[in-house]
């Protein structure tokens, strides 16, 4: 038993997430680099490489997608940058506060600490061009995961995550 909200044992996106970035951030940890790729069992694909400032914020993101053949890549470039843009949040600033026993002491949007859209850094994205036969990939799980794992890399992959909460930028 852990203190907190029940959840399932069950395998969720969040879980899936966690192992990509993990197992991501080990292979360029390993190889001494600090450019993170992910793929996904549909064959989506994504690299990223994330530069931070002096305080270990995010201050540049270069990423380079794979999703097949897509439906629109002005729609797939927003997805992109939408999972770009929860990554860094999910490693940097996101967080739920709460109690010894587990339970949330303040459940208001502002309390989460989700990244502004003004603090997230510029993004640049790079689409490869699909293959003849492909259908579309989705991206964003790869994106998510392969941001996440670089900016953890760049920051020198702190112990304990988000990893900038409670600092200014």
């Amino acid at each position: 038993p852990v203190a907190g909200p029940p959840v399932s044992p069950h395998l969720r996106a969040a879980g899936w997430a966690e192992a990509a970035v993990l197992a991501a951030a080990a292979r360029a940890w390993a190889a001494g680099e600090t450019t993170a790729t992910v793929a996904t069992a549909e064959g989506a694909r994504a690299r990223a490489d994330v530069a931070v400032d002096a305080a270990g914020w995010p201050a540049g993101v270069a990423l380079e997608v794979y999703a097949g053949d897509p439906l629109d890549e002005v729609v797939l470039r927003s997805y992109v940058e939408g999972a770009a843009h929860m990554a860094l949040g999910w490693v940097c600033s996101e967080g739920v506060a709460v109690d010894p026993d587990g339970v949330p002491t303040d459940l208001t949007i502002r309390s989460f600490g989700v990244l502004r859209a003004r603090d997230t850094p510029p993004l640049a994205v790079t689409v490869e061009p699909g293959r003849p036969g492909d259908g579309p990939l989705r991206a964003s799980d790869a994106v998510f995961a392969a941001v996440a794992a670089a900016t953890w890399l760049a920051q020198g992959l702190p112990s304990r995550w988000p990893t900038r909460r409670g600092t200014r930028r």
